[in-house]
Protein backbone atom coordinates (compact mmCIF):
# COMPACT_ATOMS: atom_id res chain seq x y z
CA UNK A 1 0.00 0.00 0.00
CA UNK A 2 1.48 3.32 -1.07
CA UNK A 3 1.67 5.88 1.76
CA UNK A 4 1.27 9.49 0.67
CA UNK A 5 2.88 12.09 2.91
CA UNK A 6 1.10 15.03 4.47
CA UNK A 7 2.72 18.42 3.86
CA UNK A 8 2.43 21.99 2.58
CA UNK A 9 1.40 22.20 -1.06
CA UNK A 10 3.80 24.55 -2.93
CA UNK A 11 0.97 25.63 -5.23
CA UNK A 12 -1.94 26.44 -2.89
CA UNK A 13 0.05 26.75 0.41
CA UNK A 14 -2.36 24.55 2.33
CA UNK A 15 -1.49 21.49 4.37
CA UNK A 16 -2.81 18.48 2.47
CA UNK A 17 -2.00 15.01 1.15
CA UNK A 18 0.72 15.37 -1.50
CA UNK A 19 1.05 13.38 -4.68
CA UNK A 20 3.93 10.88 -4.68
CA UNK A 21 6.56 11.99 -7.21
CA UNK A 22 7.87 9.17 -9.37
CA UNK A 23 9.86 11.58 -11.54
CA UNK A 24 13.61 11.07 -10.85
CA UNK A 25 14.44 14.51 -12.27
CA UNK A 26 12.29 16.42 -9.77
CA UNK A 27 10.94 15.53 -6.36
CA UNK A 28 8.56 18.48 -6.25
CA UNK A 29 4.89 17.69 -6.14
CA UNK A 30 1.53 19.24 -5.28
CA UNK A 31 -1.56 18.14 -3.41
CA UNK A 32 -4.33 16.07 -4.99
CA UNK A 33 -6.79 18.96 -4.61
CA UNK A 34 -4.68 21.12 -6.92
CA UNK A 35 -4.38 18.25 -9.40
CA UNK A 36 -8.16 17.82 -9.43
CA UNK A 37 -8.69 21.56 -9.89
CA UNK A 38 -6.23 21.89 -12.77
CA UNK A 39 -6.81 18.65 -14.68
CA UNK A 40 -10.02 17.11 -16.00
CA UNK A 41 -10.15 13.41 -15.17
CA UNK A 42 -12.65 12.85 -18.02
CA UNK A 43 -10.09 14.01 -20.58
CA UNK A 44 -7.62 11.28 -21.49
CA UNK A 45 -5.12 13.84 -22.77
CA UNK A 46 -5.01 15.35 -19.28
CA UNK A 47 -4.67 11.89 -17.79
CA UNK A 48 -1.80 11.03 -20.13
CA UNK A 49 -0.13 14.36 -19.26
CA UNK A 50 -0.48 13.54 -15.54
CA UNK A 51 1.28 10.19 -16.08
CA UNK A 52 4.10 11.77 -18.09
CA UNK A 53 4.61 14.46 -15.43
CA UNK A 54 5.05 11.95 -12.62
CA UNK A 55 6.56 9.21 -14.81
CA UNK A 56 3.77 6.70 -14.27
CA UNK A 57 2.86 3.87 -16.67
CA UNK A 58 -0.10 4.93 -18.81
CA UNK A 59 -2.94 2.40 -18.92
CA UNK A 60 -6.06 3.99 -20.44
CA UNK A 61 -8.34 1.00 -19.76
CA UNK A 62 -7.52 1.14 -16.04
CA UNK A 63 -7.94 4.91 -16.01
CA UNK A 64 -11.41 4.81 -17.63
CA UNK A 65 -12.53 2.11 -15.21
CA UNK A 66 -11.39 4.13 -12.18
CA UNK A 67 -12.85 7.31 -13.65
CA UNK A 68 -16.31 5.71 -13.76
CA UNK A 69 -15.92 4.40 -10.20
CA UNK A 70 -13.93 7.04 -8.30
CA UNK A 71 -14.39 10.21 -10.36
CA UNK A 72 -12.25 13.00 -8.80
CA UNK A 73 -10.33 10.48 -6.66
CA UNK A 74 -9.07 8.75 -9.78
CA UNK A 75 -5.65 10.47 -9.59
CA UNK A 76 -4.91 9.05 -6.15
CA UNK A 77 -6.44 5.61 -6.87
CA UNK A 78 -4.56 5.28 -10.15
CA UNK A 79 -1.24 6.27 -8.54
CA UNK A 80 -1.76 3.75 -5.74
CA UNK A 81 -2.45 0.89 -8.14
CA UNK A 82 0.49 1.68 -10.42
CA UNK A 83 3.01 2.15 -7.59
CA UNK A 84 1.99 -1.05 -5.81
CA UNK A 85 4.55 -2.69 -8.08
CA UNK A 86 8.01 -1.87 -6.71
CA UNK A 87 9.46 -1.88 -10.23
CA UNK A 88 7.43 1.23 -11.03
CA UNK A 89 9.26 3.31 -8.42
CA UNK A 90 10.79 4.94 -10.38
CA UNK A 91 9.86 3.67 -13.83
CA UNK A 92 12.62 5.03 -16.05
CA UNK A 93 11.61 2.84 -19.01
CA UNK A 94 8.25 4.52 -19.56
CA UNK A 95 7.92 6.38 -22.85
CA UNK A 96 4.93 8.04 -24.51
CA UNK A 97 4.47 8.02 -28.29
CA UNK A 98 0.71 8.46 -28.39
CA UNK A 99 0.65 11.67 -30.46
CA UNK A 100 -2.99 12.79 -30.73
CA UNK A 101 -4.55 9.37 -30.27
CA UNK A 102 -5.96 10.25 -26.84
CA UNK A 103 -7.95 13.17 -28.28
CA UNK A 104 -9.85 10.77 -30.55
CA UNK A 105 -10.18 8.21 -27.75
CA UNK A 106 -11.60 10.87 -25.43
CA UNK A 107 -14.36 11.68 -27.93
CA UNK A 108 -15.35 8.02 -28.20
CA UNK A 109 -15.23 7.69 -24.42
CA UNK A 110 -17.51 10.72 -24.05
CA UNK A 111 -20.01 9.11 -26.45
CA UNK A 112 -20.03 5.92 -24.38
CA UNK A 113 -20.49 7.85 -21.13
CA UNK A 114 -23.32 9.92 -22.65
CA UNK A 115 -25.04 6.79 -23.96
CA UNK A 116 -24.78 5.12 -20.54
CA UNK A 117 -26.24 8.19 -18.84
CA UNK A 118 -29.13 8.27 -21.32
CA UNK A 119 -29.90 4.60 -20.68
CA UNK A 120 -29.90 5.22 -16.94
CA UNK A 121 -32.31 8.12 -17.35
CA UNK A 122 -34.51 6.08 -19.68
CA UNK A 123 -34.79 3.17 -17.27
CA UNK A 124 -38.31 4.10 -16.17
CA UNK A 125 -39.37 4.74 -19.75
CA UNK A 126 -37.92 1.38 -20.81
CA UNK A 127 -39.84 -0.48 -18.10
CA UNK A 128 -43.06 1.27 -19.10
CA UNK A 129 -42.46 0.38 -22.78
CA UNK A 130 -41.89 -3.29 -21.91
CA UNK A 131 -45.08 -3.42 -19.84
CA UNK A 132 -47.15 -1.90 -22.64
CA UNK A 133 -45.47 -4.06 -25.31
CA UNK A 134 -46.16 -7.30 -23.45
CA UNK A 135 -49.83 -6.37 -23.09
CA UNK A 136 -49.91 -5.95 -26.86
CA UNK A 137 -47.72 -8.86 -28.01
CA UNK A 138 -47.40 -11.30 -25.10
CA UNK A 139 -45.31 -11.94 -21.97
CA UNK A 140 -42.69 -14.13 -23.68
CA UNK A 141 -40.91 -11.37 -25.62
CA UNK A 142 -37.76 -9.50 -24.62
CA UNK A 143 -37.20 -5.75 -24.91
CA UNK A 144 -35.34 -6.12 -28.23
CA UNK A 145 -38.02 -8.42 -29.67
CA UNK A 146 -40.76 -5.98 -28.68
CA UNK A 147 -38.92 -3.22 -30.54
CA UNK A 148 -38.62 -5.44 -33.65
CA UNK A 149 -42.30 -6.39 -33.49
CA UNK A 150 -43.48 -2.78 -33.23
CA UNK A 151 -41.14 -1.65 -35.99
CA UNK A 152 -42.09 -4.45 -38.40
CA UNK A 153 -45.82 -4.06 -37.73
CA UNK A 154 -45.81 -0.26 -38.12
CA UNK A 155 -43.79 -0.30 -41.35
CA UNK A 156 -45.98 -3.05 -42.87
CA UNK A 157 -49.26 -1.28 -42.07
CA UNK A 158 -47.94 2.05 -43.32
CA UNK A 159 -46.42 0.65 -46.52
CA UNK A 160 -49.63 -1.18 -47.50
CA UNK A 161 -52.09 1.39 -46.15
CA UNK A 162 -53.93 -1.28 -44.13
CA UNK A 163 -57.04 0.00 -42.32
CA UNK A 164 -59.10 -3.18 -42.00
CA UNK A 165 -58.93 -4.45 -38.35
CA UNK A 166 -58.94 -8.09 -39.45
CA UNK A 167 -56.05 -7.46 -41.81
CA UNK A 168 -54.14 -5.70 -39.01
CA UNK A 169 -54.58 -8.74 -36.78
CA UNK A 170 -53.30 -10.95 -39.60
CA UNK A 171 -50.23 -8.74 -39.93
CA UNK A 172 -49.62 -8.98 -36.16
CA UNK A 173 -49.70 -12.78 -36.36
CA UNK A 174 -47.25 -12.74 -39.27
CA UNK A 175 -44.92 -10.48 -37.28
CA UNK A 176 -44.92 -12.95 -34.39
CA UNK A 177 -44.10 -15.84 -36.73
CA UNK A 178 -41.29 -13.74 -38.23
CA UNK A 179 -39.75 -13.24 -34.77
CA UNK A 180 -39.89 -16.99 -34.14
CA UNK A 181 -38.11 -17.58 -37.47
CA UNK A 182 -35.34 -15.18 -36.43
CA UNK A 183 -34.94 -17.04 -33.15
CA UNK A 184 -34.70 -20.38 -35.00
CA UNK A 185 -32.00 -18.91 -37.25
CA UNK A 186 -29.98 -17.71 -34.24
CA UNK A 187 -30.36 -21.14 -32.59
CA UNK A 188 -29.43 -22.88 -35.87
CA UNK A 189 -32.51 -25.07 -35.53
CA UNK A 190 -33.20 -26.18 -39.09
CA UNK A 191 -36.33 -28.19 -38.22
CA UNK A 192 -37.95 -25.32 -36.33
CA UNK A 193 -37.05 -22.90 -39.12
CA UNK A 194 -38.65 -25.18 -41.71
CA UNK A 195 -41.84 -25.52 -39.61
CA UNK A 196 -42.12 -21.77 -39.03
CA UNK A 197 -41.44 -21.04 -42.72
CA UNK A 198 -44.25 -23.38 -43.75
CA UNK A 199 -46.56 -21.80 -41.18
CA UNK A 200 -45.62 -18.31 -42.37
CA UNK A 201 -46.30 -19.16 -46.03
CA UNK A 202 -49.66 -20.80 -45.18
CA UNK A 203 -50.83 -17.98 -42.96
CA UNK A 204 -49.68 -15.30 -45.43
CA UNK A 205 -51.73 -17.03 -48.14
CA UNK A 206 -54.80 -17.22 -45.92
CA UNK A 207 -54.42 -13.59 -44.89
CA UNK A 208 -54.00 -12.63 -48.57
CA UNK A 209 -50.83 -10.69 -47.80
CA UNK A 210 -49.76 -10.77 -51.44
CA UNK A 211 -53.15 -9.38 -52.46
CA UNK A 212 -52.81 -6.53 -49.95
CA UNK A 213 -49.39 -5.65 -51.35
CA UNK A 214 -50.59 -5.74 -54.96
CA UNK A 215 -53.56 -3.50 -54.15
CA UNK A 216 -51.24 -0.80 -52.87
CA UNK A 217 -49.01 -0.83 -55.95
CA UNK A 218 -49.39 2.18 -58.24
CA UNK A 219 -47.81 3.43 -61.45
CA UNK A 220 -46.25 6.34 -59.61
CA UNK A 221 -42.47 6.56 -59.68
CA UNK A 222 -41.30 6.59 -56.08
CA UNK A 223 -37.60 5.63 -56.30
CA UNK A 224 -34.58 6.55 -58.41
CA UNK A 225 -34.34 2.93 -59.61
CA UNK A 226 -37.89 3.10 -60.97
CA UNK A 227 -37.06 6.41 -62.70
CA UNK A 228 -34.01 4.89 -64.42
CA UNK A 229 -36.02 1.83 -65.44
CA UNK A 230 -38.76 4.02 -66.94
CA UNK A 231 -36.28 6.17 -68.88
CA UNK A 232 -34.41 3.17 -70.31
CA UNK A 233 -37.64 1.44 -71.38
CA UNK A 234 -38.57 4.60 -73.29
CA UNK A 235 -35.32 4.63 -75.26
CA UNK A 236 -33.19 7.01 -73.21
CA UNK A 237 -29.50 6.12 -73.29
CA UNK A 238 -27.31 7.29 -70.45
CA UNK A 239 -23.99 8.78 -71.59
CA UNK A 240 -21.39 7.63 -69.14
CA UNK A 241 -18.48 8.84 -71.29
CA UNK A 242 -18.84 11.82 -73.64
CA UNK A 243 -15.18 11.84 -74.68
CA UNK A 244 -14.19 14.90 -72.64
CA UNK A 245 -11.85 15.04 -69.67
CA UNK A 246 -14.24 15.93 -66.87
CA UNK A 247 -12.06 15.39 -63.85
CA UNK A 248 -8.63 14.39 -62.63
CA UNK A 249 -9.37 10.69 -63.19
CA UNK A 250 -10.08 11.22 -66.89
CA UNK A 251 -6.89 13.26 -67.32
CA UNK A 252 -4.86 10.63 -65.49
CA UNK A 253 -6.20 7.84 -67.73
CA UNK A 254 -5.41 9.89 -70.82
CA UNK A 255 -1.85 10.57 -69.59
CA UNK A 256 -1.29 6.86 -68.93
CA UNK A 257 -2.52 5.94 -72.40
CA UNK A 258 -0.30 8.56 -74.05
CA UNK A 259 2.70 7.41 -72.00
CA UNK A 260 2.18 3.77 -73.03
CA UNK A 261 1.83 4.80 -76.69
CA UNK A 262 5.13 6.71 -76.61
CA UNK A 263 6.81 3.90 -74.68
CA UNK A 264 5.84 1.36 -77.35
CA UNK A 265 6.67 3.54 -80.36
CA UNK A 266 9.97 4.86 -79.01
CA UNK A 267 11.32 1.48 -77.90
CA UNK A 268 14.60 0.55 -79.65
CA UNK A 269 13.97 -1.21 -82.95
CA UNK A 270 10.25 -1.53 -82.36
CA UNK A 271 8.99 1.30 -84.59
CA UNK A 272 10.59 -0.02 -87.84
CA UNK A 273 9.24 -3.46 -87.03
CA UNK A 274 5.73 -2.08 -86.64
CA UNK A 275 6.03 -0.14 -89.92
CA UNK A 276 7.20 -3.27 -91.75
CA UNK A 277 4.27 -5.20 -90.30
CA UNK A 278 1.88 -2.51 -91.56
CA UNK A 279 3.42 -2.59 -95.06
CA UNK A 280 3.20 -6.37 -95.18
CA UNK A 281 -0.40 -6.27 -94.07
CA UNK A 282 -1.27 -3.64 -96.73
CA UNK A 283 0.53 -5.61 -99.48
CA UNK A 284 -1.23 -8.80 -98.47
CA UNK A 285 -4.61 -7.05 -98.59
CA UNK A 286 -3.87 -5.69 -102.13
CA UNK A 287 -2.82 -9.12 -103.36
CA UNK A 288 -6.02 -10.63 -102.02
CA UNK A 289 -8.10 -8.02 -103.84
CA UNK A 290 -6.22 -8.67 -107.13
CA UNK A 291 -6.76 -12.39 -106.76
CA UNK A 292 -10.46 -11.88 -106.20
CA UNK A 293 -10.74 -9.62 -109.30
CA UNK A 294 -8.99 -12.13 -111.59
CA UNK A 295 -10.49 -15.25 -110.12
CA UNK A 296 -13.20 -15.45 -112.87
CA UNK A 297 -10.62 -15.43 -115.75
CA UNK A 298 -8.27 -18.40 -115.93
CA UNK A 299 -4.94 -18.69 -117.76
CA UNK A 300 -6.51 -21.16 -120.20
CA UNK A 301 -9.17 -18.59 -121.14
CA UNK A 302 -6.48 -16.02 -121.97
CA UNK A 303 -4.55 -18.54 -124.15
CA UNK A 304 -7.67 -19.50 -126.13
CA UNK A 305 -8.85 -15.92 -126.71
CA UNK A 306 -9.86 -14.98 -130.35
CA UNK A 307 -11.16 -11.55 -131.47
CA UNK A 308 -14.03 -13.16 -133.37
CA UNK A 309 -15.48 -14.37 -130.08
CA UNK A 310 -15.91 -10.80 -128.80
CA UNK A 311 -18.58 -8.40 -129.99
CA UNK A 312 -17.32 -4.87 -130.74
CA UNK A 313 -19.65 -1.90 -130.39
CA UNK A 314 -19.59 0.13 -133.68
CA UNK A 315 -21.63 3.03 -135.03
CA UNK A 316 -23.18 3.08 -138.49
CA UNK A 317 -21.56 5.55 -140.91
CA UNK A 318 -24.95 6.92 -142.05
CA UNK A 319 -25.85 7.81 -138.47
CA UNK A 320 -22.65 9.78 -138.05
CA UNK A 321 -23.03 11.65 -141.42
CA UNK A 322 -26.63 12.62 -140.68
CA UNK A 323 -25.69 14.03 -137.27
CA UNK A 324 -26.42 17.81 -137.41
CA UNK A 325 -24.68 18.80 -134.18
CA UNK A 326 -27.30 21.55 -133.65
CA UNK A 327 -27.09 21.42 -129.85
CA UNK A 328 -23.30 21.81 -129.92
CA UNK A 329 -23.52 24.85 -132.26
CA UNK A 330 -26.01 26.62 -129.99
CA UNK A 331 -23.73 26.08 -126.99
CA UNK A 332 -20.80 27.63 -128.88
CA UNK A 333 -22.86 30.72 -129.88
CA UNK A 334 -24.01 31.29 -126.30
CA UNK A 335 -20.41 31.01 -125.08
CA UNK A 336 -19.17 33.60 -127.61
CA UNK A 337 -21.88 36.07 -126.59
CA UNK A 338 -20.98 35.69 -122.92
CA UNK A 339 -17.30 36.33 -123.71
CA UNK A 340 -18.17 39.62 -125.48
Amino acid sequence: MVKFKLGICPKCGRKAVLMYSNNPLSGETICFDCINNNLNYKNLEHAEFFCRTYNLAWKPELWMKLADESQEAVYRKYTELILEDEENRPNLAYESQTSDIWKRTTKEWEKCRSFSEILNKLKNIKESYIERGRLKWGEQYTFEELINLDSLYTRTVKANNIINPLQKEAVKALCKIHIEMDEAIRAKDAKALKDFSTTYATFAKQADLEGMINETKTDDITTVAELYDYMEKNGFQFKFNDGFDRDEVDRTIKDIQEYLRRLVLESTGLQPLLEEMMRTKTQTAEEEKTAQATASTTLEDLMNFTPEDTEIDTEQDDDVINETFEEEKQDVVIKLKEDK
